[in-house]
């Protein structure tokens, strides 16, 4: 009997330890379960990320100063292969390099140009070309014409005060304007002889820039500058005026308008040559009479002019030679240089006289319409003003391009004739 017992509770030790065994393998398999779909629902949740691939943003494009940037879509989208157009504000400004300012967003999430890659272009002041076209250079004015405003939106008026000079501690001259920050005018302007007789450039801290001044008694339009830097040619010559030109850097900048607008410099090929003997050029001035005034009177309407209100005068260059021989007759020591030209009448004239120190002789390129400044009003023979034969000279702007271009750093030139 006890035999029979202990058969039994072996048997029943096996069944439990079978069913142990067969209980745990349930629970291996359960957990191998939960695994794989665990595994799975991971696997469906990657390849769903690797299909929702997040699509390039190149966000909202950068500006560029006085310019604006166009969409090509209405709802203005920036993300991948969306197209977007840069713009200048025209016809004041132009766009450098001359591109179509077109940028496209690539896969990267950045926009890019066919053009100029990443680089973005930028708006530079268009020269020459004033918002009210000047008349044509037909026939001569007699004694000058009024202008319109806006027919000479580079005239810059000059005013210096320097309590150092003798005889005269005030004066003034005229400028044209080169760029944003730059003012081209004669040396002269900018130079003051000492008490004890040395010439020196005058301090930038006594000289005003007036620009958009059209009406002296108005001085409320003009727009006033203070000066940053004052260059003034090296080899500058007071005795003969040779090399008579400087730079004034206005120390902040201005925006150009139908009243502002640059002048441009030599740039074609037959512009650097100077200009051609009986070309006609315009000069603008106030005719301005007495240098010994001061700032507040130079724009108020007791300014001692011959003008309230900006004149200008054709006058056509005279041949070199003639120039030279003229100056050369007269008595004491006159020296038409290479790097100075001539213009006015032979039977002269007042209007020969207007044109204020400084001031821009410009004349129209023929081909791409843009008014040039190829010489600076610089001096004048001893006889009255507009007596016969007594021509104006002026500074050959043509020679002193690259020297312009090294001392500010700017090229200068119209896009629109790059050939690069």
């Amino acid at each position: 009997m006890e035999e029979v017992k202990e058969k039994e509770n072996g048997r029943g030790k096996e069944r439990g330890r079978r069913k142990g065994r067969e209980g745990r393998g349930k629970e291996k398999k359960g957990r191998e379960g939960r695994e794989g779909r665990g595994g799975e629902r991971k696997g469906r949740e990657r390849r769903g990320r690797r299909g929702k691939k997040k699509v390039a943003d190149c966000k909202v494009p950068q500006e560029i100063s006085h310019g604006f940037v166009a969409f090509s879509t209405p709802q203005n989208l920036t993300t991948y292969q969306s197209e977007i157009r840069y713009f200048c504000q025209e016809p004041f400004y132009q766009m450098v390099p001359n591109v179509t300012g077109i940028f496209t967003c690539d896969a990267k999430g950045a926009w890019r140009s066919s053009e100029l890659g990443s680089r973005l272009p930028s708006c530079q002041p268009v020269c020459g070309q004033p918002s009210r076209p000047l008349p044509s250079l037909v026939k001569r004015i007699i004694g000058g014409r009024n202008a319109e405003p806006g027919f000479f939106p580079w005239q810059a008026l000059i005013v210096v005060e320097d309590t150092s000079r003798i005889p005269n501690n005030r004066w003034f001259g005229s400028g044209a304007l080169l760029s944003e920050s730059w003012v081209l005018t004669a040396a002269h302007v900018l130079c003051s002889q000492r008490r004890d007789n040395t010439v020196t450039a005058v301090s930038k801290e006594h000289v005003n820039v007036y620009l958009g001044l059209h009406d002296v008694r108005n001085k409320i339009d003009a727009v006033n500058r203070t000066v940053e830097e004052i260059i003034v040619h090296e080899s500058f010559n007071i005795q003969n005026y040779n090399h008579d030109i400087a730079l004034v850097k206005l120390k902040e900048k201005v925006t150009m308008g139908p009243y502002i607008m640059p002048v441009c410099l030599p740039q074609e090929q037959h512009e650097l040559g100077g200009p051609q003997p009986n070309t006609l050029g315009l000069v603008a001035g106030w005719g301005i009479s007495n240098p010994n005034i001061t700032v507040d009177e130079v724009i108020s309407s007791e300014m001692q002019t011959l003008s309230d209100i900006l004149q200008y005068v054709k006058l056509p260059v005279v041949l070199h030679a003639e120039c030279k021989t003229s100056y050369e007759s007269r008595s004491g020591n006159y020296s038409v240089t290479e790097n100075m030209f001539c213009a006015g009448y032979y039977e002269g004239g007042k209007d020969t006289c207007l044109g204020d120190s400084g001031a821009a002789f410009v004349i129209r390129d023929l081909d791409n319409r843009r008014w040039v400044a190829q010489g600076l009003v610089s001096w004048g023979g001893p006889e009255e003003c507009g007596s016969e034969q007594v021509y104006g000279v002026y500074t050959k702007v043509s020679n002193y391009v690259d020297w312009l271009q090294e001392k500010t750093g700017w090229t200068f030139l119209d896009s629109s004739l790059e050939k690069r």
